[in-house]
């Protein structure tokens, strides 16, 4: 067996020396040419088209207009060869400029001049149709062969002011307009200036042209952002391969030719054809010797198919046993179905999710069998993956149901604690474990205090005459964004957050607010009124490491929110709901609001304060937001 083994190697090594043979003898003339054109130096062609947002939102995070400048220095630094449009949109895309060719001065002045067009003052952002816009661009006037991207630019997420049409546009720019960019070979850029843009559509679009998402929390970082979108866009330069010299053969002259063995030549005749070399005595092979490497090459082939044959067969009877999926130690989030009609045979326990994949149907090969007749064999699966369980139908009869929708068959979507599911027509809870109060959640961001006359964001004087009524002031900003959300809201508003109610939470946080600038330390008040528990706080830091300081202190802002859930206090005090408000003064005075139903109603009021929720926090909660920053 060792001799086999020797033979079939040196078989190997023959059949790689004659393949670096024939590749040392005829070089690759498209190689030669793609490496003799990337030594010419010439700049990457590119066509790019900007989408900017001018919503009004814009304005706020971008006060000194810093987004046309750093865009129109760009322009200037990219190559005469550069094909470049712009797009504007706020509820309508504007062509403002088409793809110019920046070939002069000229051309490229007049791509700069069109940014003074942004003025900030859009009501909306459908962010759908500016990137349709600039596909649009890109497939009549883009070039065949060059390097096609749209960069845009955005502080926020889809919103029309129509929450349904704003899910129709959603999936109609993550699936249509995404696929047909992918198909077309244009890459997309996304630049998110603040945390409370939608980063998981922007991720999406990224990922699915392979283009890239960059999150900026300042309009000046632009610049850089911009230079690593030309850098990723800019095809790496190929390396020309040296040329080997020809292995000599042996000339074979014609008969006539060939000299005689008592051949006697003159030195001085033979110097000279050394010299110079005569052309007819050029290597000539003939079809007898082609005929012989040919054979050759196929035997080696021949034996190399045998020996890897032979390797293959050997290495598998040595291949360990790949552990299956019950022998790896999973770490699966404590999760359950609570059966709400009471059908399964346990019906008093929740069904528990203890493996990364679960079956659902009639028949007794699933995991969570359901023995009814309008329940298919096999109807559903629920699956743990990326840190969050995903429920899909699978062509079931009857259908699957997930808060009142029902799926596409095949098609996985994301659950998150609180989800009412129904297979057929029964109905379970879907819960995680220390999740249970997050189901239909809005998620709002903090909001900043504003000079309206100075149209900027304010630090107030906490040792000032005013400073109560400037946290009030900000407190009702903040308030008027529930307000607006639906006439639930608006009416939890005006119940729970009168008049009285916010001068005594104004002075809470004064106070906490003044002791927090001596120590450095989060400082909190709780406070019943009208069956609601009001804790105060007040956040040490900025806005910006909110999350990060209550991962590093409480292990993430939702176990804050249950210390107070499980407290004494909140137990013998018998609310209705837990009302976290938070206030802080870094980089301006700012408000958040947390709310969290822990009664029986069965459409309740839930906010959640997405500034302090860090990555994993988010993953696990299984957030998508709409264009109110309501869970999805």
């Amino acid at each position: 067996m060792k001799t086999v083994r020797n033979y079939l190697k040196t078989k190997l090594c023959l059949f790689f020396l004659a393949v670096v043979w024939v590749v040392a003898a005829g070089p690759n003339d498209s190689l030669a040419a793609d490496a003799a054109r990337t030594d010419e130096g010439q700049d990457p062609t590119l066509d790019l088209v900007f989408v900017i947002d001018n919503s009004g939102s814009m304005k706020k995070n971008d006060p000194k207009f810093i987004t046309p400048k750093v865009v129109s220095t760009f322009v200037r630094q990219l190559a005469t060869n550069s094909q470049v449009g712009m797009v504007l949109f706020d509820q309508k895309a504007r062509l403002l400029i088409p793809l110019t060719l920046i070939s002069n001065s000229q051309a490229q002045q007049s791509v700069i001049d069109s940014l003074q067009k942004i003025d900030y003052r859009g009501q909306f952002t459908n962010t759908p149709v500016g990137i349709e816009r600039a596909l649009y661009e890109l497939k009549n006037n883009g070039r065949d062969g060059a390097q096609q991207g749209i960069i845009f630019v955005t502080d926020g997420i889809v919103d029309t002011g129509n929450r349904r049409k704003d899910q129709e546009l959603t999936r109609w720019l993550k699936e249509d307009i995404a696929t047909q960019c992918r198909d077309e070979g244009v890459r997309i850029f996304g630049i998110a200036l603040t945390e409370s843009a939608d980063f998981s559509l922007i991720q999406t679009l990224a990922a699915r042209t392979n283009g890239e998402y960059f999150r900026t929390f300042e309009a000046g970082e632009i610049s850089g952002v911009l230079n690593q979108i030309q850098t990723l866009m800019t095809p790496p330069k190929l390396q020309a391969r040296p040329r080997l010299a020809p292995l000599p053969l042996l000339p074979v002259l014609p008969k006539e030719r060939q000299p005689k063995p008592d051949d006697r030549l003159d030195t001085h005749q033979t110097q000279a054809q050394a010299q110079m070399p005569d052309q007819n005595n050029a290597v000539v092979v003939t079809e007898k010797s082609a005929w012989m490497i040919s054979i050759t090459l196929a035997l080696v082939i021949i034996a190399l198919i045998g020996a890897l044959v032979f390797f293959f067969f050997q290495n598998n009877k040595r291949r360990p046993v790949v552990p299956s999926l019950a022998e790896k130690e999973l770490n699966i989030p404590e999760a359950y179905l609570e059966d709400l009609d009471q059908i399964l045979s346990n019906s008093m326990e929740p069904f528990k999710l203890e493996s990364e994949h679960i079956n659902i149907g009639r028949s007794q090969r699933n995991e969570l069998i359901i023995d009814e007749p309008a329940i298919s064999g096999f109807h559903a699966t629920i699956e743990f993956r990326n840190m969050s369980f995903y429920l899909e139908d699978q062509r079931s009869t009857n259908g699957t149901m997930l808060n009142g929708r029902r799926l596409l068959a095949n098609d996985p979507v994301r659950l998150k604690s609180g989800d009412n599911i129904v297979f057929a027509n029964f109905s379970f809870n879907f819960n995680i474990a220390d999740q249970k109060p997050f189901g239909d959640t809005v998620m709002l961001s903090m909001t900043a205090l504003e000079d309206p006359e100075a149209e900027a964001t304010i630090v107030l004087d906490l040792d000032g005459a005013d400073s109560k009524q400037g946290l009030i002031s900000c407190l009702q900003n903040h308030l008027m964004q529930m307000y607006g959300l639906s006439p639930k809201h608006k009416e939890y508003v005006n119940t729970y957050f009168a008049h009285d109610t916010l001068d005594i939470v104004a002075t809470a946080a004064h106070e906490n607010l003044q002791k927090t600038k001596g120590d450095a330390e989060q400082h909190c008040t709780p406070i019943i009124k009208n069956k609601a528990f009001y804790v105060i706080c007040s956040l040490p830091g900025s806005i910006d490491t909110a999350a990060e300081w209550y991962g590093s202190r409480y292990n993430g802002f939702t176990q804050f929110i249950f210390r107070w859930i499980r407290s004494d206090q909140y137990a013998s005090a018998e609310c209705d709901q837990l009302c976290i408000v938070t206030f802080g003064q870094d980089p301006a005075t700012w408000v958040s609001i947390t709310i969290v139903p822990t009664h029986s109603d069965p459409n309740p009021i839930e906010i959640m304060s997405v500034d302090f929720l860090n990555e994993e926090e988010k993953s696990s909660l299984a957030l998508d937001f709409d264009h109110h920053g309501r869970v999805i």
